[in-house]
């Protein structure tokens, strides 16, 4: 089993301090301004909560699936490559049937074929896509699909809160028109702009 690490990456770090804390300073907005003054009086409030809260959780947990998980780095050699004789080490790879690939010259490894070198993480990486600093994590072979869904969850919770946001505002015109105006006088449709 592969163990936890976290790159020491300056950006990567304060990039991954950004994206939890608006994480959470997002779900303190929706639940504090949007949920309660709009739905507090009635079951849609826990159920809304509950369904954002989840959304939230799930995005947080691949979140961190992909920036703690391995993302597919190449194994260095246990004895430098000798890069003299490199043709015939070529052929000799391909005799074994490992068509297409590669010396990493930075690594001093073999590489498979579609490993990239990345430059922040030191390594090659199998079926490399980028380095994101979101997740302060090169996006490769074996995380690839816990960042998808983080974007997938990423997505869904903002388009969610706009929905609510929304939903809220209706809430207030209608409160408005029935008379209600007094009961949400300190509400103001300004607050529901810092989701």
């Amino acid at each position: 089993m592969a163990s936890l690490r976290c790159r020491r990456d300056p950006c990567g770090v304060i990039c991954l301090i950004l994206t939890y804390f608006s994480v959470f300073y997002a779900d303190y907005v929706v639940i504090q301004y949007v949920l309660i003054p709009a739905y507090s009086d009635s079951v849609w409030c826990t159920l809304h909560g509950s369904v954002f809260n989840l959304i939230l959780l799930l995005l947080l947990a691949c979140h961190s699936k992909a920036v703690f998980s391995d993302p597919g780095m190449v194994p260095l050699p246990e004895t430098a490559i000798d890069f003299s004789d490199l043709r015939s080490q070529s052929s000799r790879m391909n005799e074994r049937g490992c068509e297409g690939w590669t010396v990493c010259s930075r690594c001093e490894t073999y590489r498979p074929p579609r490993a990239h070198h990345c430059r922040v993480c030191q390594r090659c990486i199998r079926r490399m896509d980028h380095h994101c600093p979101w997740i302060n994590n090169c996006v490769g072979e074996l995380n690839q699909k816990y960042f998808i869904q983080f974007l997938f969850y990423t997505g869904m919770a903002s388009l969610y809160s706009l929905v609510l946001v929304v939903s809220a505002w209706v809430w207030r015109i209608r409160s408005e028109r029935e008379g209600d105006a007094e009961k949400e006088a300190e509400e103001s449709p300004s607050k529901h702009l810092i989701v």
